[in-house]
């Protein structure tokens, strides 16, 4: 798709690379100014530098859409209004950014007017890699296709995130679940960025029982390209509540389901 010639796939992974280059500059300043948005939940300058960048970026190119950020830049976005949504999270993984880890990302997905996902682009700037997808047109890392295998639970890692200030019990009841039947989970810290790397091919699943759109996203619009499943964040047609996300390649995704689908309220399981 695309608005007075500019192409948005490419534009959303050449503005993901170059967010991603000025939050890598603000981490090597001394002084970063951090402050708490809640238990252990950081907000940095270069989150609220990088939301400004990308929004005035967009604003430039695409005056028409509209935008959710997750640090606040929001034009009320709603759905059916026939206008395009862009949907940020400028670092995905501000914990680990703070602390110096690698598993952070640049986060970019675009709803259209109907409320439907059509474009998804995780950036990785410390691993230098550009996860990019856009409806009916495949998956790309660093502008080379990939082909996912289909991988069964016990063939690799399941991604598995923990929602702060939300109930142990679901994540609890999965991880018993996982280790019953000898799988083995990974958390990175990033939820946009290990969605990326199950459309890749290099986490067998993720789930986690309560997401923001900015973290889901565009990672949901890479699963389902890369020929894997995927909860349907916009089941409910909102983009501003949290829910619960499932997903897999396709050799993983019954066992997965079996493991969450309890938590999956409103979800058609997979086929």
């Amino acid at each position: 798709m695309a608005t007075d010639g500019v192409d948005r796939r490419i534009f959303a992974e050449e503005l993901a690379v170059e967010a991603g280059e000025l939050a890598l500059s603000y981490r090597e300043k001394d002084g970063l100014e951090v402050r708490a948005k809640g238990v252990l939940d950081w907000v940095t300058e270069a989150d609220l530098a990088t939301e400004q960048l990308i929004r005035r970026r967009i604003s430039e190119a695409f005056p028409d859409d509209q935008f959710l950020g997750e640090e606040g830049g929001s034009d009320a976005p709603l759905v059916g209004t026939g206008h395009a949504t862009w949907v940020v999270d400028p670092i995905d993984g501000t914990t680990c950014f703070v602390s110096r880890l690698p598993s952070w990302c640049v986060s970019i997905a675009c709803v259209d007017g109907r409320g439907h996902p059509f474009l998804g682009v995780v950036r990785d700037p410390t691993g230098a890699e550009t996860f990019s997808a856009q409806r009916g047109d495949g998956v790309t890392v660093n502008g080379q296709r990939v082909s996912v295998p289909a991988k069964g639970i016990t063939d690799g890692l399941v991604g598995v995130g923990h929602p702060r200030n939300s109930p142990d019990q679901p994540t609890l009841s999965f991880l018993r679940g996982l280790f019953a039947v000898g799988g083995l989970f990974y958390n990175s810290g990033s939820a946009a960025l290990a969605l990326a790397y199950v459309a890749a091919g290099r986490l067998v699943g993720f789930y986690e029982s309560d997401l923001r759109a900015w973290d889901a996203l565009a990672g949901e619009v890479l699963i389902r390209e890369s020929g894997g499943w995927s909860t349907r964040f916009m089941r409910d047609g909102s983009l501003t509540t949290s829910k619960p996300v499932l997903a897999a390649n396709r050799g993983s995704t019954s066992a997965l389901w079996d493991l969450a689908g309890d938590t999956l309220d409103g979800c058609e399981p997979p086929v």
